[in-house]
């Protein structure tokens, strides 16, 4: 036996050993080396493979990687059959992967010993590891991305991540392996998205498209989507990634409806007003011959219905404002409390998660004169400040009412003192526990487009004083940095009523004198209004342009009050009031509109208007509002 192994050593030196690149040796039943090549020297730190000649790994190598190694020698000897492995030893030069191969040497049926090899393999372990890491890195992306991945494989399923699996209703993804991928799509929609599939498969066209996916409920997901072709467990499948638009097509579509709303407001708008502007000659010359005329006359009746008639076309016109969003106020008798418990469960569903709604509401609350749409609308606008104040934090908003006496002590830090006179006064106060605002901030919150938080129409704080001006109340403002705000809005008492604007008084008989610039571009309101103002006692001039109305005020000294229309050609009204108060910083400019206060307060707030006047209009609503510019005069 030992002349065979002797012949199987030489044979191998001299052929082939000690030139493979690979360590390569043959042992006997004890394990001992009967030959070795330079590798196997190498690994163990020897200079010649005669070195081992004789020995066992038990002599250079630890007992436990030796030991190892000889149980598997013993299992080639024991079984007579060959041991495969991959593991790592300690060689020179430190710990090496290598895959190691030993088969039992045999002469006919006796196993003689043992012959094996072992190839470093470092390299490619370290690869594989490296590539292991790496898929296990863009698992691990795929599966917490935030959008929806998809990977189906002959129309079918086979992979999804979590988002997916959310997108489509499912609690996990393994509920939607071997699902039919177009069955989550729209019935209708299911032969168009397999005929875009198969295009874009032959034409390796992937564009990005927008999708209707149908979830297992049944509803709806809007969603956009890019597919790409890969091979995934060795086949041809498609990769689709899905963002959830739902909620961004809901505000598109949402943002569709408030421009067409829009569209509509500003047309029945621009009826309304040019309406107005025909009303004014009816209702102003009605007005004027009534005026005129013998209460005997027997047309008295005839233009009686003739102004009845003209006064219900303008409540016509101004519900076509107020559907614009610019009308005059529809004033009736309101208790405060149950417009907000009606508006309760409005209110609470409008504010963040994280907000708590509380009421506070005085049982014996006096009702006020008011305009309940317009009401709210401001109530609507301070509780989504208040909301948007919270933010995302815990918070609390709390509504509050109540009635008080108003002196001038109390009065003198409010929003529009000029507006508001000493008495009972019923309020509303919303109060929340947000981030609270600075005094610059404070300064600025009431100017027109201050903020930009809301689309189309909106309502802005700026709105929400008019509105309040418009009900001759006030307002009361409180914040601290990281406090909170509250905002306290003062309405007066229906048993101190308000005055109405363009309220009818009596014929007091009270007469002006000087000269007013009257300028419309409308020739019929022109007409009746320079009437009216002859007969009040002034001498009238008119311009039918902003731009004549500059030359003519250049040219004329000692004009006392110019009635000045807001829309016209070349210069509008706000453009042309401007260029008279270059001209005299304090003329008295009367604004007149088709429109109402609230809306032009938008555009003059701050600016020293000394008046303002709604049309159509009548002989002593003219009155009324010339008087109170001459008394502040």
């Amino acid at each position: 036996m030992e002349k065979v192994l002797k012949d199987w050593s030489d044979h191998l030196n001299k052929a082939i050993l000690q030139d493979f690149p690979f360590a390569v040796w043959i042992k006997d039943k004890e394990g001992r080396y009967l030959a070795a090549n330079k590798r196997m020297a190498e690994y163990l730190g020897i200079n010649s493979p005669e070195e081992l000649l004789g020995k066992t790994v038990h002599d250079f190598l630890p007992s436990e990687v030796a030991n190892v190694i000889s149980h598997e020698i013993d299992a080639v000897l024991t079984f007579g059959s060959p041991v495969h492995s991959e593991k790592k030893y300690p060689v020179k030069g430190g710990n090496r992967w290598f895959d190691v191969y030993q088969s039992p040497l045999t002469n006919g049926s006796e196993v003689l010993g043992v012959i094996g090899y072992a190839w470093d393999i470092t390299e490619r372990k370290l690869a594989e590891h490296s590539l292991a890491e790496s898929e296990d890195r863009y698992r691990r992306v795929v599966e917490v991305s935030p959008e929806a991945i998809f990977i189906h494989c002959d129309g079918l399923f086979v992979y999804l991540n979590q988002a997916a699996a959310r997108m489509l209703g499912a609690s996990k993804p393994e509920d939607l392996y071997g699902r039919r991928a177009l069955d989550f799509v729209r019935s209708d929609m299911q032969d168009v998205v397999a005929k875009r599939i198969e295009n874009a498969w032959s034409h390796n066209d992937n564009p990005l498209i927008e999708e209707e996916l149908v979830r297992l409920d049944g509803s709806i997901v809007y969603v956009e989507m890019v597919s790409v072709y890969l091979s995934y467990n060795g086949k041809d499948s498609v990769l689709a990634i899905a963002r959830d638009v739902s909620e961004r097509k809901q505000m598109q579509d949402a943002l569709v409806k408030t421009q067409k709303l829009e569209s509509l407001g500003v047309l029945a708008g621009g009826i309304a007003h040019d309406f107005n502007n025909v009303l004014m000659a009816i209702i102003g010359n009605a007005d004027l011959a009534l005026h005129k005329l013998n209460p005997e006359s027997p047309v008295i009746d005839n233009l009686r219905r003739i102004e009845q008639a003209a006064l219900k076309a303008a409540d016509l016109a101004k519900q076509m404002l107020a559907y614009s969003g610019k009308g005059k106020f529809v004033i009736e008798k309101l208790n405060l409390n149950r417009l907000l418990e009606d508006m309760a469960h409005m209110l609470e569903v409008s504010i963040s998660k994280k907000a708590v709604l509380r009421m506070h509401l005085y049982s014996g609350l006096p009702s006020v004169d008011g305009d309940a749409t317009q009401l709210r609308q401001v109530i609507m606008n301070l509780i989504l400040n208040a909301s948007e104040a919270i933010g995302n934090k815990s918070g609390v908003i709390t509504i509050t009412t109540g009635c008080m006496d108003c002196d001038s002590n109390y009065l003198k830090d409010v929003w529009l003192i000029e507006n508001i006179k000493e008495g009972l006064y019923v309020y509303l106060e919303v109060a929340d526990t947000g981030h609270g605002m600075d005094h610059k901030t404070l300064e600025k919150i009431f100017e027109p487009f201050f903020t930009t938080k809301f689309t189309g129409r909106g309502l802005g704080l700026a709105a929400a004083i008019g509105i309040i001006r418009g009900h001759k109340g006030a307002i009361k403002v409180y914040s601290e940095l990281d406090k909170g705000t509250t905002f306290k809005i003062l309405l007066p008492a229906s048993n101190k009523p308000a005055e109405v604007f363009n309220h009818v008084s009596e014929n007091d008989g009270w007469r002006g004198s000087g000269t007013v610039l009257l300028v419309d571009d409308e020739e019929t309101v022109r007409g009746v209004g320079k009437e009216m103002l002859q007969e009040l006692g002034f001498s009238v001039l008119t311009a039918s342009d902003g731009r004549e109305a500059v030359d003519i005020f250049k040219a004329t000294p000692n004009i006392t009050v110019v009635l000045l229309d807001l829309i016209m050609p070349h210069l509008d009204g706000e453009q042309c009031f401007r260029k008279l108060r270059q001209i005299d910083k304090d003329v008295k400019v009367i604004l007149s509109s088709g429109y109402n206060e609230h809306e032009v307060n938008q555009k003059f707030l701050g600016k020293k208007l000394a008046g303002f006047i709604q049309k159509p209009y009548k002989l002593s609503t003219l009155r009324d509002v010339l008087k109170n510019v001459f008394r502040e005069k």
